[in-house]
């Protein structure tokens, strides 16, 4: 049974709630907490239920459902390999803050940058040199994709693993990555020895919701206790539900993306943008048309556009099975209109 069915069937019960939360129900019926009931104690059962679905969708031997972000994720990988690490310079600062809870060191792992300024990702050979470099380092981080949706080359696992150490995989923009194969990248879920995606960036969950996918038994307990060690004792089941909801929400409306990728695709026509991996990330670029990103990003918000997020040169928007083909054409048409002036 279903975390929402589960919710669902309490709630229709109409008991008078003496437990937490103080607001009975009245904020939000399906927000609940733990239930003693007949037979064992809800939801616990739905959530593994629910965690195995996703591990089958990842393809990864495990997976987890996470209320505290892709950030808690990290920091619980980084505590559980319970060593050193290597990272690229362009990484999220959760990966400094789990290394200082563990108080282990980060060393960076030297990327080629780019004509534009930005890090490219890592190759094999720039993460093998960085482990020859720093003998005591125990793991490894890979951001992939990126904030653009540029991908790290999936052979860096094998490296990694052959090389003794354990991989981190930074897959926060690229949970979506699973509901079409043919579509997008194959990623690192199945064969990182962790991979944290968060589903609220890309997929149809709340934000702070996501996904840790564990390939290594030999390490698996001990990211279970640093997940609790990091984490709340009173899980939102209102998230955990929308992370079990979020899987199917995918699997049914897979078929939606090859629209969006049409539409995208005739929009980099018309648009020059920067050449990544995931269509379904727009970098668009502000220097070619005379502007800066932050000159294109206000000039969009004003039309109605707000952006995920910009910087000097590029500007980037996200889109989601949650949008229609027509809201990209009308991107590109604001874009065209801006561009023109």
């Amino acid at each position: 049974m279903s975390i929402k069915s589960r919710l669902e069937e309490y709630a229709a019960l109409g008991n008078k709630r003496w437990h937490t939360p103080g607001h009975k129900g009245g904020l939000d019926t399906f927000d609940l907490t733990e239930i003693g009931e007949e037979g064992g104690t809800f939801p616990a059962d739905a959530i593994e239920f629910a965690q195995n679905k996703a591990a089958r969708f990842y393809g990864a031997k495990h997976c987890r459902f996470l209320v505290n972000g892709s950030s808690g994720g990290i920091k619980a990988a980084i505590l559980a390999a319970d060593g050193d690490i290597v990272a690229p310079k362009a990484r999220h600062r959760c990966v400094d803050e789990g290394a200082k809870l563990n108080k282990v060191n980060v060393f960076d792992i030297e990327c080629e940058r780019l004509r534009d300024g930005l890090y490219a990702p890592p190759s094999v050979g720039d993460v093998l040199k960085s482990l020859e470099k720093h003998k005591s380092a125990k793991a490894v981080v890979v951001v992939s994709p990126d904030y653009y949706g540029v991908t790290a080359c999936e052979e860096i696992a094998d490296a990694v693993h052959s090389a003794g150490k354990l991989l981190i995989a930074d897959s926060a923009h690229g949970a979506h990555f699973a509901a079409r194969s043919d579509l997008f990248p194959k990623g690192f879920a199945a064969v990182a020895d962790f991979c944290v995606m968060s589903a609220h960036k890309t997929m149809n969950a709340y934000t702070q919701s996501s996904y840790m996918c564990i390939n290594n038994d030999e390490v698996a307990a001990k990211a279970d206790e640093c997940l609790e060690l990091l984490g709340t004792t009173s899980p939102s089941y209102r998230l955990l539900s929308g992370l079990e909801n979020a899987i199917d929400f995918a699997e049914e409306n897979a078929h939606k993306y090859d629209g969006l990728k049409t539409a995208t695709d005739e929009f980099r026509r018309e648009i020059v943008c920067l050449r990544n991996n995931d269509f379904t990330r727009i970098a668009v670029d502000a220097a070619a048309y005379g502007l800066t990103g932050r000159e294109l990003f206000d000039r969009l918000y004003k039309d109605g556009h707000t952006a995920e997020m910009t910087d000097v040169r590029y500007v980037v928007f996200i889109a989601t099975l949650a949008d229609e083909v027509g809201d990209i054409v009308k991107l590109k048409e604001s874009i065209l209109r801006i561009t023109s002036r």
